[in-house]
C-alpha cells in the first residue's frame, strides 16, 4: 500500500504527464466543483434529492475524484498530508481535552 506522501507524488507527476494544469487557483475551483459533484449524487442516493436521468457518477466514484484533486492540489503547493492531518486531529484532541 503507497504512502499519502507516495500517492501525492504519483498523482502530481500524472498528471503533469497528462497535461492538466498546475495552477493551484485551478486546481482548487475543480475540487470545489468535485465536491458538489459528490455532494449531489449523496443526496441523490440517500433519497434527499429527486433522480433524473443525467448520467452521474456515484458518490464513491465523485469521492475518488475530490480526493484526486486534494492529492494534486497538495502536490503542486508541496503540503505535507500527513504532517497536516497529524496537525488537525492533536488540535481536535487539545480542543476536546480544553472542554
Amino acid at each position: 500500500m503507497n504512502t499519502l506522501q507516495e500517492l501525492q507524488e504519483n498523482v502530481g507527476k500524472q498528471m503533469k504527464t497528462l497535461g492538466h494544469s498546475e495552477d493551484p487557483h485551478i486546481i482548487l475551483l475543480f475540487l470545489l466543483e468535485e465536491l458538489g459533484e459528490a455532494a449531489r449524487a449523496y443526496l441523490k442516493e440517500n433519497g434527499y434529492k429527486a433522480q433524473n436521468n443525467r448520467v452521474t457518477e456515484s458518490f464513491k466514484q465523485e469521492l475518488g475524484d475530490v480526493f484526486l484533486l486534494l492529492l494534486r492540489l497538495s502536490y503542486v503547493t508541496d503540503t505535507d498530508l500527513e504532517k497536516q492531518l497529524h496537525y488537525t486531529q492533536e488540535k481536535l484532541l487539545s480542543a476536546k481535552e480544553g472542554i
